[in-house]
């Protein structure tokens, strides 16, 4: 066994250990929402490391290596408007949390609105969980690719199934507790690999100097539209995630749930940095004509100079993997448990089996299906349209008691159809149309339709 497998293993074994020591004498509240009692930290951290997912590692580094910064500039910008956005939405959010009891983004609909736009919903944040999966999926399947050999397959098999065993002994408590430790094994390997690039590129000047022409125009990706159009709406984004409320739900209070955006920033920012750095270091550092998705997996074997550092480097990229994972199966199986669980007002063992299977089979679902969609960067941008959908209705919610279910519910389910029916035919601008129409939905449906 080489250092690679051991740094991966012993990983995984940490990981799962972790989950099994704090998951011992739990209750569903604490297994959904943490009690309502997450520290600000705890939180802080959960968050970034959630946030820096496959999307914003895996796929920065290979389109910059494939079509130059603006893919890689546009995303990061926008993860950091998103986090200002929830940040200050927070605080609503954690009312309503508070005042309706409610565990996701479906509860609130349910709650504020009615049923139809409880099923609404629960259906679409289902079908959206899985293409998130299906996202950080591809990128353990680009990294099983760069690994050869059937023992690393195993471990990397090993690693999915791991994050759906710890989230389904534990839930959104032992995801929070890992998203801690995650998220400092990936700020250490990826500040290292940073300093690293940099030493063996020779500085800013010789890494400019050598990149192809037009990798460093920023509107290369999807043009001008495209790129203000992603930097400025997907901030929104965060708020049609329920992962992002079911956090800000088992926040301790609204100060703790505000402020964990607003500090996770700082350190998103830094990422951004490095992973742009990255995936400039792999167009210098590898050969022109390689298979995109492999970039950061072929430069940490360029730039790490052991195998122990590559096997951590792995791990570091498992780590973003696990840490998105997590968070969106425990989100999946909250919905799915309270749209057929029975109301009942004492707790029972029984509860307990009920909700860590239904984590199980959702999560075995969610991988099962998530392979069958190969591109990562079409399958990040198709997903973050559908989430922008939620974003009228959801600020309808909040800030106009005048907004009917019926207004909420088509502002929802008419954009969703154009986005099915036209994504592959429009492509990356479709958010603009699904957007457009879904505030227009929200303003005058109701002047429209409703009796006077």
């Amino acid at each position: 066994m080489n250092l690679i497998m051991l740094s991966l293993l012993v990983y995984l074994a940490l990981i799962l250990f972790v989950a099994w020591y704090f998951s011992r004498k739990e209750s569903l509240e604490t297994y959904f929402i943490n009690k309502r009692k997450t520290s600000l930290w705890l939180l802080t951290f959960s968050n970034v490391a959630t946030i820096i997912g496959a999307g914003a590692t895996v796929a920065i580094v290979s389109e910059i290596y494939n079509s130059g910064i603006s893919y890689g500039f546009a995303l990061p910008l926008s993860l950091v408007i998103g986090a200002v956005v929830i940040g200050i939405m927070a605080k609503k959010i954690k009312q309503a949390g508070d005042k309706y009891k409610a565990y996701t983004i479906v509860d609130f609909f349910g709650k504020r609105f009615d049923r139809k736009n409880k099923i609404l919903v629960g259906i679409s944040q289902i079908f959206l969980l899985i293409i998130w999966i299906a996202v950080q999926a591809i990128a353990i399947a680009s990294l099983t690719s760069v690994l050869t050999g059937l023992e690393y397959n195993i471990a990397l098999i090993l690693a999915g199934f791991i994050t759906i065993l710890y989230t389904t002994m534990g839930g959104l408590k032992i995801d929070i507790i890992t998203d801690f430790i995650q998220f400092w094994v990936m700020f250490i390997m990826f500040a290292l690999i940073t300093i690293l690039g940099y030493i063996q590129i020779g500085g800013i000047n010789n890494l400019l100097t050598q990149l192809p022409k037009g990798h460093l125009n920023p509107f290369a990706f999807g043009g001008i539209s495209w790129f203000l159009g992603v930097i400025f709406l997907s901030g929104f984004l965060f708020l049609g995630n329920t992962t992002h409320w079911q956090r800000i739900f088992s926040a301790k209070n609204e100060r703790t749930a505000r402020n964990s955006f607003f500090f996770s920033i700082p350190f998103m920012i830094l990422f951004g940095l490095f992973i742009v750095f990255m995936g400039l270091a792999a167009v210098v550092l590898l050969p022109a004509g390689m298979k995109q998705e492999y970039a950061i997996f072929y430069l940490m074997n360029k730039i790490l100079p052991s195998q122990l550092l590559i096997g951590v480097g792995y791990a570091a990229i498992l780590a973003t993997i696990m840490s998105s994972i997590d968070s969106l199966l425990i989100g999946g199986s909250t919905i799915i448990y309270k749209a057929i669980a029975r109301k009942k007002k004492t707790e029972t063992k029984r509860n307990m089996v009920y909700a860590r299977l239904i984590t199980l089979l959702f999560g075995l679902l969610a991988f099962g299906l998530a392979f069958i969609i190969p591109n990562i960067i079409t399958l990040s941008l198709f997903v973050s349209y559908f989430a922008l959908i939620f974003v009228p209705p959801i600020f309808a919610a909040f800030f106009s008691k005048r907004v009917s279910a019926n207004a909420s519910f088509y502002s929802i389910l008419i954009p969703t159809i154009i986005l099915f029916a036209l994504f592959s035919v429009i492509g990356k601008n479709i958010f603009v149309i699904t957007v457009f129409v879904g505030v227009l939905i929200i303003i005058f449906y109701d002047k429209i339709f409703r009796k006077r």
